[in-house]
């Protein structure tokens, strides 16, 4: 049972890096936008991927907030590498979106806390 739920736990990572590429490398492609967006307006697509972006901002919030009570329960596993993955997800995600954005507000709300909260965990002598 152990190895068949690796692999099923392979095959959705390879799913999700399938999305991860259509997604952010082959969007503009015919194929894509016709198998993918298909009938859809461009508003209508625009709010279905907003909606999606929301979704995974709050499983990176779930994701800090597991991490902020396994830190609670278990104070001798410290830093957490639960917050320091959601952290470094964070920070990336930010700076991903002040570049595409074009905007450093992304950096300055997202990446700048992240990176802050990562060096105090990094350096909590300081």
């Amino acid at each position: 049972m152990e190895i068949f739920v690796k692999i099923l736990i392979g095959i959705i990572a390879f799913i999700h890096i399938a999305f991860l590429v259509v997604q952010m490398f082959l969007w503009k492609k015919k194929f894509v936008q016709e198998k993918i967006v298909g009938d859809f307006s461009s508003e209508e697509i625009s709010e279905i991927l907003a909606k999606n972006q929301g979704l995974y901002n709050g499983f990176l919030a779930a994701g800090l907030i597991w991490g902020l009570f396994i830190l609670q329960k278990f104070p001798q596993i410290e830093p957490s590498s639960i917050v320091i993955f959601f952290l470094i997800c964070v920070a990336i995600a930010g700076i991903f979106s002040s570049i595409t954005l074009k905007r450093p507000t992304a950096f300055l709300i997202q990446s700048l806390p992240a990176i802050l909260a990562l060096f105090l965990l990094w350096y909590p002598n300081l």
